[in-house]
């Protein structure tokens, strides 16, 4: 079948050679934020939305007058994408139901991107980017696959580029070892064979990044040194985020190696870490204790584990399964039973009908595992059965395994 791949690599950059990248991407900016003012005024005056049709006529009297002439030395085609996911932002902000908001102006040094659709050679370690030039990378692994666009994007003080390639690849249907996955704040993640993973150790850096923003907010806004403090700041911010990353990358790459099938809950994070401030009228009750849990459950970036596990998971014939997550944790995998007080507290499970005694989370996950996976013909299955049958088929023992170390 035919598969997009993306390869991710570090531009070797010279000051000239970054002052036209900035170039580049602050006339994205430019474009999106001047098309996106022209959108809200036609939404003000109810008069009809312009498209991107309407919007490139726009871009073209934009580049024609002298008011916006500099527009005319970045390349057309990264203006005209940039219409394009405005277009497409706003299209998807009017679906009902997606959750998507209305798109924002675009702030500088914050999205600092652009995106080519065509024209990109690369040669050894050399990448051409058009009206820019040739631009030397790190080149960590080879590029396969033919070229179907590259994004120009600056992260802290460095460019990076990432190239999209279209290429065939045989893929073995997996069935394999199916288990369920939980996730939770006290663990990352718990399996239904009894594994787990605990959370990533940020504490070092969080503490860093507390300190030097205490540090930034005892500075005069603006000011040179303020400019200095920022900078460090968001190196800090690079750092935590690199390392969960890499983190994360690691963890689902050896899930979806062991396991053909994975199911997960049906999570919607945003709902989950949304404020209980209330309003003035209905103020919120425990604000603090929900501001932790939200934190911590940010902290995790489960969206980005599952968005990672269920590429993964495709690219090697497996598959990730989402399931509703009403009462995983309250239901008994054992009896059936569905009870708020059978969980004692956030690690125990105590089933009051049978005296089933467990890991809360892993009781979840053995009922996520049953929820989207039934062995063929055996429908009658309790859900630790079910558990056990997979783990057997997997070759393994039925015995819980022990704690992995916790990823620093």
């Amino acid at each position: 079948m035919v598969v997009c791949q993306a390869y991710r690599f570090r531009l070797k950059t010279n000051s000239e050679i970054e002052q036209k990248l900035a170039q580049f991407a602050g006339c994205c900016r430019f474009v999106w934020n001047k098309a996106l003012e022209l959108v809200k005024y036609r939404l003000d005056h109810d008069r009809p939305v312009p498209w991107y049709n309407d919007l490139a006529g726009s871009l073209g009297l934009w580049k024609r007058s002298e008011e916006y002439g500099f527009l005319k030395e970045a390349h057309s085609q990264i203006l005209q994408q940039t219409l394009k996911d405005l277009d497409k932002a706003i299209r998807s902000a009017f679906t009902r139901g997606n959750g998507i908001r209305f798109p924002k102006f675009k702030k500088k040094y914050l999205h600092d991107t652009f995106r080519y659709p065509q024209g990109v050679k690369v040669s050894g370690r050399r990448i051409y980017l058009p009206k820019i030039g040739w631009v030397r990378f790190f080149k960590s692994r080879e590029i396969e696959g033919k070229i179907k666009q590259v994004t120009v994007k600056r992260e802290y003080k460095h460019w990076f580029v990432s190239i999209v390639v279209e290429k065939e690849k045989t893929c073995v249907e997996r069935k394999d070892n199916p288990v369920g996955i939980d996730m939770g704040v006290r663990r990352l993640y718990t399996l239904s064979n009894g594994e787990f993973q605990n959370p990533l150790d940020l504490g070092k850096l969080e503490r860093r990044l507390k300190r030097e923003q205490r540090r930034l907010s005892a500075k005069k806004k603006f000011s040179r040194n303020w400019y200095k403090q920022r900078s460090r700041l968001n190196r800090i911010w690079f750092k935590v985020r690199n390392t969960r990353y890499d983190c994360l990358q690691k963890l689902t790459t050896t899930i979806a190696k062991n396991h053909g099938i994975v199911i997960a809950e049906d999570l919607r994070v945003r709902n989950m870490t949304s404020s209980a401030r209330g309003t003035i009228e209905n103020p919120g009750h425990n604000v603090r204790q929900k501001a932790g849990l939200n934190r911590s459950i940010l902290r995790q970036s489960w969206g980005l584990f599952l968005r990672l596990l269920e590429y993964k998971l495709k690219f090697s014939g497996g598959e990730l399964i989402f399931v509703n997550p009403n009462h995983t944790s309250q239901r008994c995998p054992r009896c059936g039973l569905v009870s708020r007080s059978n969980r004692k507290s956030q690690s125990l499970f105590v089933c009051e009908n049978c005296g089933y005694r467990d890991n809360a989370d892993h009781v979840a996950a053995v009922n996520i595992l049953a929820r989207g996976h039934v062995p063929p013909g055996r429908r009658d299955m309790k859900p630790v059965e079910i558990a056990e049958s997979a783990i057997c088929e997997a070759g393994t023992s039925g015995k819980p395994r022990g704690s992995t170390a916790p990823v620093t």
